[in-house]
């Protein structure tokens, strides 16, 4: 599961015509203090987490003027908080508030459930605790999606009397929809504000999608497990967007084999029988690409995690097609890079198509092991964990 920060679902809801307060994003006390000049002095400073209950944490500041603003973005960057350091904030005008509600939308079970409620706000888990009835919880129908007829009805329950339903309801349905159509587990509003004028304004949206693969090239907050993505990991999911040709995906571990290794399921394999023999993956790979800059990004974020010590090259040969699209740009990157296989180890399993133009450019990189032709998965992975063991223990090679 993937986590967006505020920035970049808002940029989505501002693009499906949902109505969100106007902000951006500030790397710097200067950027927050200009962001804040042409929003109108009155704005909010956000810190730029993917995750929520920002408030209660002190990452959410009102301020009155540009310096202002400029003065709580230096006291938030850099700043760990829940978990997660502050390397941006986001500035936003401030909406005046009439009325503070609260609207979700999770797949956490099936069917998916829409939950609203008349108290909003950063008193909303509370609520949640001591006055569940307050919360409204209703199952959607996936198919026919959330009708407003029957988004009237849930917010009839939650604001009983008021006209205000009708507005409501056109836009949780309109929400439901944008919500299915970016792939998502969850979406929260919080809160969802009346303004002083009787308008509708999302003032707080955070949300989770399934798969990185739907993400736009400026994606930069994402979180997946709960954590925020690495420098190496981001890299990977915008090549993966803005490149086209194959898939692939890349999740950092804290081991030290690098691990480029794929094909049906025996990525999945390997990793398991590099565990079942004493090492420890620095990564797991899964990629269906041989174009040559994708796999030069995915092979430099391996290569780039600060504990890796060696590198695995394996495909099952029936699920791939031609294996030197894939080893001539690993071996380019090892030359440039510099790194020298009696030292590094690099354990190359790739059989099939184009084998023998792969095994030439390995011989112009001496080290490298290249096994013999139809060696089974297993001894691969015994002799990666061998020669890694042995640099753990002698800091050099075989």
């Amino acid at each position: 599961m993937y986590r967006l920060t505020e920035d970049i679902i808002k940029v989505r809801l501002r693009d499906a015509g949902l109505p969100v307060p106007e902000g951006g994003v500030a790397r710097s006390p200067e950027e927050a203090l200009s962001l804040a000049q042409k929003l109108g002095n009155h704005v909010v400073i956000k810190a730029l987490i993917p995750i929520g209950r920002r408030g209660k944490a002190g990452a959410v500041k009102l301020v009155s003027t540009p310096d202002e603003a400029a003065q709580s973005a230096r006291e938030m960057l850099g700043q760990t908080i829940n978990g997660y350091v502050v390397e941006t904030v986001y500035v936003e005008q401030q909406i005046s508030i009439a009325k503070e509600l609260y609207l979700s939308f999770s797949i956490e079970q099936f069917p998916p459930q829409v939950l609203v409620s008349s108290k909003g706000g950063v008193d909303i888990e509370e609520t949640f605790r001591t006055n569940p009835d307050a919360v409204i919880t209703v199952d959607v129908d996936p198919v026919a999606g959330l009708l407003e007829i029957e988004a009237q009805k849930i917010w009839q329950q939650a604001l009983p009397g008021t006209d205000d339903v009708f507005v409501l309801a056109k836009i949780t349905s309109k929400l439901f929809t944008f919500y299915q159509e970016n792939d998502g587990i969850t979406l929260e509003i919080n809160p969802l504000v009346i303004d002083m004028n009787g308008k509708l304004c999302l003032v707080g949206a955070m949300a989770a999608i399934e798969d990185p693969m739907f993400l736009d090239a400026n994606s930069g907050g994402m979180a997946i497990a709960g954590r925020a993505l690495t420098p190496r990991e981001k890299n990977v999911v915008y090549a993966n967007i803005a490149m086209p040709g194959g898939m692939m995906r890349f999740t950092e571990l804290d081991g030290n084999i690098g691990m480029y290794v794929g094909g049906g399921g025996s990525s999945l394999l390997q990793h398991d029988l590099v565990l079942a023999a004493g090492g420890r993956p620095a990564n797991h790979t899964d990629s269906s690409t041989s174009v040559e800059d994708k796999v030069t990004v995915l092979v430099e974020a391996i290569l780039d995690h600060p504990q890796v010590k060696s590198l695995l090259v394996s495909w099952h040969f029936q699920q791939m097609g031609r294996i030197d699209m894939r080893v001539l740009p690993i071996v380019k990157v090892l030359k440039e890079r510099g790194i020298d296989p009696k030292q590094f180890p690099v354990v190359m399993h790739m059989f099939g198509p184009g084998e023998d133009e792969a095994r030439e450019v390995c011989k112009t990189l001496p080290g490298i092991h290249y096994l013999d032709h139809d060696t089974p998965l297993e001894e691969g992975v015994e002799l990666i964990v061998k020669l890694t063991r042995e640099i753990d223990q002698t800091g050099v090679g075989e």
